[in-house]
């Protein structure tokens, strides 16, 4: 992937977990809630990460495979029930119609060529396998080009629509919309970006931005801090074929 920057990853896993999104409880039970009723037994994370999700995916239905492009976030998991590997979502390691499960949390904007990864999803998913994904998105789908400006990463998160368009092999089962409230982007900053003059710029573009945008998010300033609603796409689907 060429957003995959080793020394940023290698910075960054320390703080990974102090940003809001991450750990919070209310937005991973939403996202394990979407999961169909019934036993599943062959289970994978796409972007595992340092293994918030999946510590409580085992905690509902047991032991599971991760893959992660950053050995550093791997490094950081320790339940037994959890086994990662360095691995490239364009390229999954596996045996076609392996997992019963395979799931996805914010992975998707750090990925050079998602209809590729997509398509490995799916080629790696048994018949009536689920795929369980969510992903950070612009608040409506007019605003995407703002919206990336304002992440200021030189990295497109996609929107509403273009996930949809990718899903096309999947059968979409349910959809849902997840709102972070009232998201620090202070503290998103000082746990995702090293760089002072970075940060800078950042917020001086969430600063300049459109009156449009302000009103999508409940945009407000709080003691030098600025707050926004974080819209997460949440999608359940279902491999027929």
């Amino acid at each position: 992937m060429e957003h995959y920057d080793e020394k940023y990853w290698a910075e960054r896993v320390g703080h990974y977990n102090k940003t809001d999104w991450v750990k919070n409880r209310k937005f991973i039970d939403s996202f394990l809630d979407m999961l169909p009723n019934q036993k599943i037994s062959s289970i994978l994370e796409v972007g595992i990460g340092t293994g918030v999700v999946a510590e409580k995916m085992v905690e509902k239905l047991g032991p599971l495979r991760g893959i992660d492009i950053s050995p550093d976030m791997i490094l950081k998991i320790e339940n037994p029930k959890i086994s990662a590997t360095v691995g490239d979502a364009h390229n999954l390691k596996f045996e076609n119609n392996t997992f019963e499960l395979i799931y996805m949390r914010n992975v998707i904007h750090y990925i050079d060529h998602p209809e590729k990864a997509l398509s490995e999803i799916f080629r790696c998913l048994k018949t009536g396998g689920y795929f369980l994904f969510s992903q950070v998105v612009p608040p409506d789908d007019s605003i995407s080009e703002e919206y990336d400006w304002l992440v200021g990463r030189n990295i497109h998160y996609p929107t509403k629509t273009e996930i949809i368009n990718w899903m096309i092999k999947f059968q979409i089962i349910k959809e849902n919309d997840f709102i972070l409230t009232g998201q620090s982007i202070m503290n998103w900053l000082k746990n995702t970006c090293n760089e002072n003059k970075k940060k800078n710029e950042i917020i001086n573009r969430h600063i300049e931005t459109s009156e449009l945008y302000k009103s999508m998010v409940n945009y407000s300033v709080l003691n030098d801090d600025i707050f926004v609603d974080i819209k997460h796409l949440m999608i359940l689907t279902q491999k027929v074929k």
